[in-house]
């Protein structure tokens, strides 16, 4: 699930401080506003090279990295701005919202929760941990921050548009409704149609979501990402023939979109059609190198074609993205043992059936506590 775009926004951070570096750092600066993130990786790298522990350059770093789809790296960049400045909040932000992006909610909702100690005011933090909340089940929760938020704005059309999902997600079709039509009427039919139908595919409701993104496609056929998210509908359906061909018509007009060659192989490795799946998981990988989840389709394909070997080194890497996925740990266990190493496959079933048993165990205590 993608989140908003207003969701992936980052915050440029700037030093002060006047050295030799303050150059090189400005020009780097003004690559990365102007989106040329090699020249921008270049010039920060040079300004750590003179000063190491340049936190500015370090955070843009992470900025860069972020925005190139380099995960992995972002996180280490922010992780070790905040080693030097703990409290800057716009470091913690980021790496949310790194976090967020890849829907490692449990990940994200500390730092978002951090931010918020420092500056309690902080709505674009309290939102952003509200999302985390309402992915990680604790519905009531997040209902009853985005309320008071609400109180203090009540015409902010992200909040109406997380009110209407959160209702959506606790059952409350009318108070639902209610909230979403007040997000209608602040945006062009379109737009509110899309949100509609992402609230809708977000809380499961399928045959609403369906129907607000063909609305789009009437409205406007160039709507942005349209035919990929009407794609994801149809896969949740089960009609894989049209979830295929909304994929295809997404990367007909645009064949470096990531989400479209990640969902269209996934799609065809579900349907057994293996080896037309794999260029497309490839090209995925390439263009989303830090996004585990193609590493794991890709290595489930080459499973299923015999070439366990090939397998392994991709599992391998979709753990070391993302080692807390169950179902990662477990093919990367199903893989090792195919290739005869027992003893490694051993420990890679027995970290997805903890993975499992503690995502379980949250759930109940989460049913419980009635959230």
């Amino acid at each position: 699930m993608k989140c908003g775009a207003w969701l992936l926004a980052c915050v440029l951070l700037a030093s002060a401080a006047t050295d030799p570096a303050q150059a090189i750092f400005e020009h780097a600066v003004q690559a990365l506003a102007a989106g040329d993130y090699p020249a921008a990786e270049r010039g920060f790298l040079e300004v750590l090279r003179v000063q190491p522990n340049h936190v500015g350059a370090i955070g843009n770093l992470g900025i860069v990295y972020a925005r190139m789809n380099r995960n992995d790296q972002a996180i280490t960049e922010y992780q070790r701005a905040l080693r030097l400045s703990p409290n800057d909040e716009s470091i913690l932000l980021n790496l949310g919202l790194v976090y967020l992006k890849e829907e490692r909610h449990e990940y994200a909702l500390p730092y978002f929760q951090r931010v918020i100690a420092l500056d309690p005011q902080n709505r674009k933090a309290r939102q952003l941990a509200d999302v985390c909340r309402l992915y990680m089940g604790k519905v009531a929760l997040a209902i009853q921050d985005l309320e008071r938020l609400r109180a203090d704005d009540p015409g902010d059309g992200q909040l109406l548009f997380l009110l209407g999902f959160a209702y959506l997600k606790n059952g409350d079709m009318k108070t639902a409704r209610e909230y979403l039509s007040q997000m209608l009427e602040a945006a062009g039919p379109d737009q509110a149609e899309f949100l509609m139908g992402k609230a809708s595919y977000e809380a499961l409701n399928l045959q609403q979501a369906e129907k607000s993104f063909l609305r789009v496609l009437q409205l406007n056929p160039d709507f942005p990402g349209i035919h990929v998210e009407l794609g994801k509908v149809y896969s949740g359906e089960h009609r894989a023939g049209d979830a295929i061909r909304e994929f295809q018509t997404a990367l007909k007009k645009n064949p470096a979109d990531a989400d479209a060659n990640y969902y269209l192989g996934c799609e065809l490795v579900r349907e057994d059609r293996f080896e037309e799946g794999i260029p497309y998981l490839e090209k995925a990988t390439k263009l989303a190198p830090d996004s585990y989840a193609a590493y794991v389709y890709l290595g489930k394909a080459k499973l299923h074609l015999g070439q366990a070997g090939e397998a392994v080194a991709l599992l391998r890497k979709a753990v070391e993205l993302n080692p807390d996925n169950a179902n990662a740990q477990y093919t990367l266990g199903r893989a090792l043992e195919m290739t005869h190493q027992k003893a490694a496959a051993a420990k890679a079933f027995e970290k997805a059936r903890r993975l499992m048993a503690e995502s379980n165990a949250q759930l109940e205590a989460d049913m419980q506590a009635g959230r």
